[in-house]
């Protein structure tokens, strides 16, 4: 192990694993110079998991060994970063401390089920679901076939998530499947944002969809206690404080997220625990030698893998021109995509920026339900994922 690096990128997550190989495609002097730290064994798609809780892909073809996706040219080290100091270019991981001369923060972000009360000990009992670990997905769907009656209650924090729109895509795949199935069960869907989504044309449509099906929804209602043994959910009206309880027979957890907690004394977050870049070139807003992408940063926008589809050639090219000693010159926008099943073989394809103004990329009216982007989320998405943007070619 080189005790020193030209580029450290921390988290082996598609932020990290797709910035490599980008980068290594476009400067071939950085081969075996690139070092990505990342603890897991394995490489999850993870968009695929709210479909694998509806019964629609399997689990186990949305991992891969870790070994397999990591670029060739990139050096892995399998340990958790333990800090950073972006002063003296140093990261402490395993043991070992390694200098650097740029740094690529993509970490992802946690989730803090614990922020929940009953939750965390809950999770895969009493019919207490998650569609955001690998190792309960399989679970909700199990749940999902048992459910005769009742309600299937879906939740969604007020915090940032990542897979912005996971808990929709549940909502109106499971009204499909318990209608399909004839079982008298309701849809309760729980929302600690104050909107449907930010985007007012598709807002109005899956507005217009949970209407239409007769889905029970509030907004400003954030989840803070499971009673699993009584199968009961407390939420908490952020308006009014006001605390309630409904009853479930399913309850699909979408938990609080935070960004990575190990860097809160590095000097690197915002005060909202984001790594902080400017929002168009990504690169940190105190420290030059930092660049952030993905769920880990300060950006904006939906935390989607589409988004670092848009945002990982854009931050290349601007760290190559660092790496130089110029100024980064080129610009995200904060595009984005957000498929939204709005019932199995049906989809809302939403795409925009940061002026939340639509910025879609068919001549179809994509707030219309249509086959094709479910049939493209579902069957092509992988695809391009394994073997597209993990291998930065976008």
């Amino acid at each position: 192990m080189k005790n020193h690096y030209r580029l450290i990128i921390l988290g082996g997550g598609t932020a990290g694993v797709s910035t490599a190989s980008r980068i290594l495609s476009e400067d071939k002097s950085l081969e075996k110079d690139v070092l990505i730290i990342e603890p897991s064994e394995h490489h999850y798609f993870q968009p695929g998991w709210p479909l694998v809780g509806s019964g629609e892909m399997s689990l186990e073809s949305t991992k891969k060994p870790m070994d397999k996706v990591m670029p060739k040219g990139a050096k892995w080290l399998q340990e958790t970063v333990e800090s950073v100091d972006p002063v003296k270019r140093e990261v402490k991981a395993g043991g070992y401390r390694i200098k650097y001369d740029f740094l690529v923060v993509a970490l992802g972000i946690e989730l803090n089920y614990d922020a929940i009360e009953g939750a965390t000990e809950a999770l895969g009992s009493n019919g207490v679901c998650t569609n955001y670990i690998y190792e309960h997905v399989n679970y909700t769907y199990e749940t999902l076939q048992k459910v005769k009656e009742g309600n299937i209650v879906i939740t969604k924090p007020q915090s940032r998530i990542k897979g912005g729109v996971s808990a929709e895509n549940s909502v109106f795949t499971m009204d499909e499947y318990i209608k399909d199935n004839d079982r008298d069960a309701n849809i309760v869907f729980r929302s600690g944002r104050d909107e449907v989504f930010k985007v007012k044309k598709y807002s109005d449509k899956m507005v217009q969809r949970l209407e239409e099906k007769g889905i029970d929804y509030k907004m400003k209602e954030e989840l803070v206690e499971v009673r699993s043994e009584h199968k009961e959910a407390l939420f908490q009206n952020l308006d009014t404080g006001e605390r309630h309880v409904v009853p479930f027979e399913m309850l699909v957890i979408t938990p609080p997220m935070s960004g990575p907690s190990v860097l809160q004394d590095s000097g690197l977050l915002d005060p909202e625990g984001w790594v902080s870049v400017d929002p168009h070139t990504m690169m940190h807003n105190t420290y030059t030698t930092v660049f952030s992408l993905g769920d880990a940063s300060s950006l904006p926008t939906v935390k989607m893998g589409s988004a670092v589809k848009e945002q990982m050639p854009i931050l290349v090219k601007n760290l190559l021109e660092r790496m130089d000693d110029k100024e980064p010159s080129h610009e995200y926008d904060g595009k984005t995509a957000c498929p939204i099943a709005t019932e199995y073989g049906h989809l809302i394809l939403a795409e925009f920026g940061y002026d939340n103004i639509p910025k879609e990329s068919t001549f179809l009216n994509q707030t219309d339900d249509k086959w094709f982007f479910y049939q493209f989320k579902k069957n092509m998405l992988p695809i391009m994922y394994w073997y597209a943007l993990l291998k930065g070619k976008v």
